[in-house]
This record gives C-alpha cells, sequence and structure tokens, in this order.
C-alpha cells in the first residue's frame, strides 16, 4: 500500500491516504510519514495558488452514486474508475457504505439516520472512500433527495463528491477587461488586492490555529489580532479570505460549529453546556446557528444517534 500511495502522490492525487491501523511496527511509522508529506505537498499546492495570483481555484464536481431507497448503488459514471480504481460495472447493485473506510462508515450511518428523520433534501459530508488499491480517497460530498413524480426515481440518493481544481477562467477574465479597456481606451482603478507570499500565508494560518485552540474565547478587535501576529488588519482581512474563502469573525463561527457537531453526535454534555463550550452565548443562538449550517437542529442529531 505504501508503493501505491507513492504513485498516487507521483501521479498528482494529493487527495490519497493510507488507512492507518492499531499497530506500532516500522510499516504503520512509514505509512505515517507518508500521510504527512502527501499533507504537506496538498497544502504547498493550494498555498502556491494564493501566492502567484494568476491561477484560480474552484470546486469541480469529480463524481457520482445514484443509490435506491436501501442505500445500494443503481447508477454512478464511468470516472469513478479515475478515482477509486472501480469499474462502474462492478458497482451497480453494491451497498454504498461497503465503499467506505471504517470512521466513514460510521459517519455514513449517522447521516443515514439523520436522512431518514429530517425533512431537509440535502445534506454536507466529508467522505473517505477505499480504493480498489486500498488506498484512502478523501473529498467533499453532497447528499441529495430526489423529489419526482417518477415512481422509479422518487425517494433515491443522489451522492455528488467535488474537489478542489486549477482554473483559469480568473486570469482569462482579467486578460479580457484589459484588452477591452485598452482598446475602448477606458481607464479604471484597479482594487487594492493583497499578494500573500509564504511569511504571510505562515501568519494567516497561526492565527486561524489560535482561533480553533480559543474557540470559547471572543476575538479580539482585527487590529489587536493583527498587532499581535506581526501583520496589519488589511492583510489578515484580505489573507484571510483568499486563504480560506472566509472572513476572521465568519472563520470563527465555522470551527465553532464543527466542533459543536462532534460534541453533540459523540459526547452526552447537555446541548447547553455544549453551547458554551464552543463560544455561543446562549443554547438558542446555538441551536439557530447549527440548522442553518447543518439543516437540521443539535437536539435532532442526538436524537438519531441514540436510535442507533
Amino acid at each position: 500500500m505504501i508503493i501505491n500511495q507513492l504513485m498516487e502522490l507521483y501521479k498528482g492525487k494529493f487527495y490519497t491516504s493510507i488507512e492507518r491501523t492499531d499497530y506500532t511496527d516500522v510499516l504503520e511509522a512509514i505509512a505515517l510519514c507518508v500521510n504527512m508529506v502527501t499533507e504537506e505537498v496538498r497544502d504547498s499546492f493550494i498555498h502556491e495558488g494564493y501566492v502567484n495570483s494568476r491561477p484560480s481555484y474552484e470546486f469541480s464536481n469529480q463524481f457520482f452514486f445514484i443509490l435506491d431507497k436501501e442505500y445500494r448503488i443503481t447508477d454512478t459514471c464511468v470516472e469513478i474508475e479515475k478515482f477509486i480504481g472501480f469499474y462502474r460495472k462492478e458497482l451497480l447493485g453494491r451497498d454504498f457504505g461497503s465503499l467506505l473506510s471504517v470512521k466513514a462508515k460510521h459517519d455514513w450511518k449517522v447521516l443515514k439516520s439523520i436522512i431518514n428523520n429530517s425533512s431537509n433534501d440535502n445534506f454536507p459530508i466529508r467522505l473517505s472512500f477505499l480504493s480498489s488499491n486500498k488506498l484512502l480517497v478523501h473529498l467533499n460530498c453532497a447528499v441529495f433527495i430526489i423529489n419526482s413524480t417518477n415512481p422509479a426515481l422518487d425517494g433515491s440518493i443522489v451522492v455528488s463528491a467535488f474537489d478542489l481544481v486549477h482554473s483559469n477562467r480568473k486570469y482569462e477574465k482579467e486578460n479580457l477587461e484589459r484588452v477591452k479597456s485598452q482598446t475602448f481606451n477606458i481607464r479604471k482603478e484597479r482594487p487594492n488586492k493583497v499578494v500573500l507570499q509564504y511569511p504571510d500565508v505562515d501568519i494567516i494560518r497561526a492565527v486561524g490555529e489560535h482561533i480553533r485552540n480559543n474557540l470559547k474565547q471572543e476575538l479580539p478587535s482585527l487590529v489587536e489580532i493583527a498587532h499581535r501576529f506581526g501583520t496589519n488588519e488589511f492583510k489578515l482581512k484580505q489573507g484571510f479570505k483568499e486563504l480560506y474563502g472566509l472572513t476572521v469573525f465568519q472563520f470563527l463561527k465555522e470551527e465553532r460549529l464543527k466542533e459543536a457537531f462532534i460534541l453533540v453526535a459523540h459526547m452526552d454534555f447537555p446541548l447547553k453546556e455544549i453551547a458554551e463550550k464552543v463560544g455561543f452565548k446562549n443554547a438558542t443562538h446555538f441551536s439557530r446557528e447549527f440548522k442553518r449550517r447543518y439543516g437540521f437542529r443539535p437536539k435532532e442529531l442526538r436524537s438519531s444517534n441514540s436510535d442507533m
């Protein structure tokens, strides 16, 4: 599996990794090192896009599955072989959960319970697929419930996977605007834009880690945060938007809700206490933001877990 992972890395597939075991032998240590290298290469690849302002990145659909009401695969696309190594015909009729890692199977089981007890028709989830050569393929997914007048399709489930890919659209748009400006002699003021250098990326990541480690604390002013970490307010604000796609305060709320999801799903703390632990002022505000983010309330998630 280690050789397989190195080959995938060589091909540029940075979203794969080796599934960990409970062993403490040399092979497990090597597997850990290879996974760490893969993560570092992936992070460097993405950050390079922020340092070099020409290329841009966007989310692109990678493949999809259509499942019946028993969560068995009724259809998929031919591109599936490129990502997890299975031919389309091999997967038809197979239980979708059998393609997932041990941890992802548990997350999928929780989501199925939520789907069965929720009125929503779409759910985000990050899943790790187990490829034909026993490597993990980590992808963000969206799960949709089909509402159709066709009885054969109504109630079916679509699992769509997407990933971050390179795009030249931004560069092309800049060129088009430049040509138009020169052709019609139109002069426009260029908006202020920050270009992150490697030290800036390190600072923004350090601020992000500080926020993750102090979710219960209220954020000081952006000026104070910037000075504390050796940058300025403009670079902090623009850098966060470039690196995370969120403002500093949006990032804080997102991290609070991620931590809250884990505590609600796997711990027995009262919901009011969880709200306080992750920095929400009261349980009502917490419940409202949780539903806005995940499509269901904390008590619905806990109730679905208790029924399992």
